[in-house]
């Protein structure tokens, strides 16, 4: 217990000259250790960006800390949550994302995307989470009852860790020599009260239900078990962990906000002040019916009336399918962990551990039903299905003359696409199934007073099943599409049945309100199933010694040389597995094939790290440390990197400390990134040549400019665009991708002032340029380009569909876009830290935690020497989150002397972000709805308390967004593309649910 005790006043001492500390949860031993303290021997420790262990130094680079305490004040039981209210945390995949989810949960620092951010557990690498081939770690693997604080380094850290840790690293400390038995019990909830009157009136004058006024939703439970017992007379530590959590779904139903489907607003709905109208998508319920000349001209534009069955013109306004209420806003999911941690002293120099975990996480991700998604079909004249009006509309004489081919008969039926809803077999169904094994065995210890070593091997897999229910076969609609009579009889029957091609085809009848039978949506539907894995297997070995104990030190300083050196071997392979209808992209709605990942690749590497310090105890100079790291990374796809580090740490006096430092680090493409099959799939949000020619014009376009991109005369202002925002992409992998390269500059300053005890406040200048980027350019940007320019690089990879000029509603239409290394992207910014604490006598101490950043840059350059544009202070689908140029946590906390009480207040802070398109850089700019185009700066305040009932006892009660603020709206297309941006609104950024009302209840033995 002695030794738990020393080295408890180690990392406090160590964390008191951090600048980097956020809430009440963490120690606050600012002043220097008193002479007793001083005398004791203090066991090292090792900080989160490097190998080397030291008493009391810190990171040369700025971490943020985030202790159990401050896990627990917020009373999230998902990590992601948590991390996403950190000022230098962007949303990445989470709860909140229905429409593009892959069942995991990821962490974005500094907006430069999750690939880029490196998570380890313990200082090791966690692997990757996503069985498809991508490098993203999945966090729901950390057992949540473990984590004994996080650490957040932002910039470079490849030269300590390897390839990814481009915008930084996230470090999951776990608790592996825990003594006695903990039981953790959460309940929560959120409640919410409709009151966003805009909304809903545009809701109320559509006429779509509006949902109660009062809701309580989103309930969830969390238990874990920890026990730990140390044996063989103190010389080993054994603990077992157990989790459970689930959390229910949310759908978009719920809340009036996100009733419907907002819609650009008219312009007399502008001038009324709504925000939007309710729209949605043309695939509706009661089918959109078009038809079209060989010229391109439309022949038919009906729908079936719901209330009368007529069948007549379809308008927008008042028959798109809104799909909103049925997606969901958080999805539901169930998680189980369990894991071991061991570790035992052979002899006074040799400790062998090992670390065993489990997790399995179940999750499901419903949005708007499958149909019939505007593919071509024949509708025989015949089809006795249709109406008598329908016939005579459809096939018109006029009609049939107008699609006859040169020179050809006159065709016995109409070649039309129709867009039409699944609505009798509810929403598709995305079912994520995820089961992960983290295994690490190794040695540690010394070989004499001044070297250690770490030898250690781990493996890491995680296994999928990602089934899709509620899916429409393509084909099996054109043949429940071509009906004909029954020579037997004349009832109706699919051409297939009677030419042998399908027997089993069923006649799907969507010409008449309710004609959709079981029998024909049970043959349209097709069960998908994607099933895979992905492995992570290390070796790795180093030593750390100091050689200031043979005399290697400068004649200035006091201490000497200390060096890290060691190797690494790391190999990755995935094996991702879609079905046959899968990989053929014969599932409506799917966003086209999805194609099998498998590969892999190897690396071999050399490291290195060494701290000098260079003067100590002198007159301007209290302590100036120089740190150097270095790491050859030799990879099985054909090339090698070098990445290194070097810094100054210079504390003048005792007050005052700053620090400087440069990174090189690179990320190496990943599995998917190389080896994904190219095929049509969902890319960009808007196509600029579609719609009228008064929407064409109005965004300063010409017939000419279109013509760059394919559009003729006949086709300027006649191309449909989609209500959806989502256009077709040629994607896929690309073998002869290269890394990415990284450059971070930091510094920083801290002030501790002696005269001001118990008060550290620190500022700190990051830049990181990320080179030579991997991924496709997006359809949005070749499109600009193209239209804009004229350049054939660009244009060249714009595929209009033949006829219509569409660019979604066939495979036919398409943006190539494959995987290249191509331009940059700049994040700039400083963060601003400070932390006080002080005692108010009898009554305990109060406590204040500022962590906030400022951002000065955000520049993406989508094409190498193209132009540049920033997105500090906007969001859309080119910027991607509302990224505000201020964003803050700021907590207060009163430690009472009543029963262990603690009661604690934050302040979570966002500042003002824009629509993109409202920007005047041509990159971004476009369509501006003035009602929802600015998102005005959002306060939140939380409270909670904690209260020792008694000696084993604890608990926790919180209430999270206390004022019940709803997020602020946005309506469909660039400004708020599908997946991120969901029912209206940034749900992983904004709290979206309305209040956050939990309770925790923990007993210790």
């Amino acid at each position: 217990m002695q030794t738990n005790r020393t080295v408890q006043q180690a990392v406090r001492y160590a964390l008191a000259t951090l600048a980097a500390t956020t809430t009440a949860g963490l120690s606050y031993a600012q002043t220097a250790p008193s002479a007793g303290a001083a005398a004791e021997k203090l066991e090292e420790v090792v900080v989160t960006g490097s190998r080397l262990k030291t008493a009391n130094e810190t990171s040369i680079s700025p971490i943020t800390t985030v202790s159990s305490v401050d896990l627990e004040s917020t009373g999230r039981t998902r990590i992601e949550d948590v991390l996403n209210n950190m000022p230098m945390v962007f949303a990445a995949q989470g709860s909140t994302i229905a429409n593009g989810s892959n069942g995991t949960a990821t962490v974005d620092l500094r907006n430069l995307g999750s690939a880029r951010t490196l998570v380890l557990i313990n200082g090791r690498r966690l692997g990757p989470g996503n069985v498809n081939g991508a490098s993203s770690s999945d966090i729901n693997q950390v057992p949540a009852a473990l984590i004994q604080k996080i650490d957040i380094l932002t910039g470079g850290a490849s030269s300590v860790y390897g390839a990814d840790a481009v915008a930084g690293v996230v470090n999951f400390v776990l608790n592996t020599k825990f003594e006695g038995v903990k039981l953790d019990a959460n309940y929560s909830f959120n409640n919410h009260h409709n009151h966003n009157t805009a909304v809903a009136d545009v809701v109320r004058n559509r006429g779509f239900p509006l949902p109660d006024s009062t809701v309580n939703t989103g309930y969830g439970k969390d238990f874990s078990i920890l026990m730990g017992s140390n044996f063989q007379d103190g010389r080993g530590n054994a603990v077992f962990y157990g989790t459970y959590r689930r959390d229910a779904e949310v759908l978009q139903s719920k809340y009036d906000f996100s009733s419907c489907s907002l819609n650009k607003p008219t312009a007399a709905a502008i001038a009324a002040g709504r925000l939007g109208v309710c729209g949605g998508s043309g695939t509706n319920a009661t089918g959109y019916f078009l038809a079209y000349a060989t010229t391109g001209n439309t022949l038919v534009s009906n729908t079936v009336d719901a209330a009368t069955g007529a069948f007549r013109p379809y308008s927008s306004t008042t028959d798109a399918y809104n799909f909103g209420p049925i997606n969901a806003f958080q999805r539901p999911d169930e998680r189980y962990t369990a894991g071991s941690f061991v570790n035992y002293d052979v002899n006074s120099r040799t400790n062998v551990y090992g670390e065993f975990m489990f997790a399995k996480n179940t999750s499901v991700a419903q949005i708007a039903p499958s149909g019939d998604f505007f593919r071509p079909a024949f509708i025989p004249c015949n089809d006795p299905l249709l109406t008598a009006s329908e016939r005579s509309i459809i096939c018109s004489p006029a009609n049939l003359a107008a699609q006859r081919p040169a020179g050809g008969p006159t065709p016995t039926g109409i070649n039309m696409i129709i867009g039409r809803r699944n609505v009798e077999g509810g929403g598709r169904q995305a079912t994520f199934d995820l089961s992960s094994y983290h295994v690490t065995l190794g040695t540690k210890g010394s070989w004499n007073d001044n070297w250690s070593y770490d030898v250690y091997g781990q493996y890491g897999t995680v296994t999928a099943a990602n089934g899709n229910r509620n899916y429409f076969s393509n084909a099996n609609i054109a043949n429940a599409l071509n009906v004909v009579p029954n020579p037997a009889g004349g009832a109706p029957v699919c051409q297939s049945v009677l030419n042998g091609a399908d027997k089993a085809c069923v006649p799907w009848n969507i010409w008449v309100p309710g004609g959709v039978t079981k029998a024909a949506t049970d043959y349209l539907s097709i069960p998908l199933l994607v099933q895979g894995d992905i492995t992570e297997r290390i070796l790795s070995g180093s030593t750390s010694g100091d050689l200031g104990a043979y005399g290697v030190k400068l004649p200035t300083a006091s201490s000497g040389l200390q060096v890290n050196v060691g190797a690494e071997w790391r190999s990755e392979s995935a094996n991702y597995l879609p079905d046959l209808v899968s990989q053929q992209g014969n599932a409506a709605g799917s966003g086209g094939p999805t194609k099998p990942v498998v590969g892999g690749f190897r690396v071999k590497e050399l490291f290195t790290e060494v701290r000098l310090p260079l003067i100590d105890d002198k007159p301007g100079a209290q302590a100036l440390l120089f740190e150097a790291g270095y790491r050859y990374s030799d990879y099985s796809l054909g090339f090698n990197t070098s990445t290194y580090k070097y810094g100054l740490d210079w504390t003048p006096i005792h007050d005052v400390r700053a620090r400087a430092s440069f990174q090189r680090a690179i990320r190496a493409p990943n599995v998917r990134e190389l080896f994904l099959p190219q095929a049509i799939g969902l890319d960009g949000t808007a196509d600029p040549c579609a719609g009228s020619v008064a929407d064409i014009t109005g965004r300063g376009l010409t017939a000419a400019q279109c013509a760059f991109s394919g559009v003729s005369a006949a086709q300027f202002g006649r191309i449909r665009a989609n209500s959806a925002s989502q256009y077709n992409g040629f994607l896929g992998g690309n073998p002869t991708l290269k890394p990415e390269a990284a450059d971070t500059y930091s510094f920083g300053l801290m002030f501790q002032p002696t005269f001001v005890p118990n008060l550290v406040v620190s500022a700190d200048y990051y830049s990181i340029k990320v080179k030579d980027l991997i991924g496709p350019i997006g359809g949005n940007t070749i499109l600009t380009n193209c239209i804009t320019t004229g350049n054939p690089v660009y244009c060249n990879a714009v595929h209009r569909t033949p006829g219509t000029g569409s660019l979604f509603a066939t495979e036919d239409g398409f943006v190539t876009d494959t995987n290249v290394n191509f331009g940059s992207v700049t994040a700039k910014g400083i963060d601003v830290k400070g932390r006080y604490k002080h005692a108010v006598g009898s009554y305990g101490s109060l406590s204040f935690n500022l962590e906030g950043t400022y951002a000065l840059e955000q520049k993406n350059q989508p094409l190498t020497g193209g132009p540049i544009y920033d997105c500090v202070g906007f969001y859309g689908s080119n910027c991607n989150d509302p990224n505000p140029k201020w964003r803050h946590n700021f907590r207060m906390n009163w430690s009472t002397p009543w029963s262990g009480l603690d009661v604690g207040v934050r302040w979570r802070y966002m500042g003002s972000a824009a629509a993109e398109t409202t920007s005047s850089d041509p990159q971004l700019k476009g369509a501006v709805n003035k009602a929802t185009a600015f998102f005005p700066a959002y306060s939140w305040i939380d409270l909670s308390a904690a209260v020792d009932i008694n000696k084993t006892f604890k608990a926790r009660f919180g209430v999270n967004n206390v004022f019940d603020k709803d997020p602020p709206i946005s309506v469909s297309g660039s400004d708020c593309p599908s997946g991120p941006c969901n029912g209206n609104t940034w749900a992983g950024v904004y709290d979206t649910l309305g209040r956050f009302i939990f309770a925790h209840l923990t007993a210790q033995f």
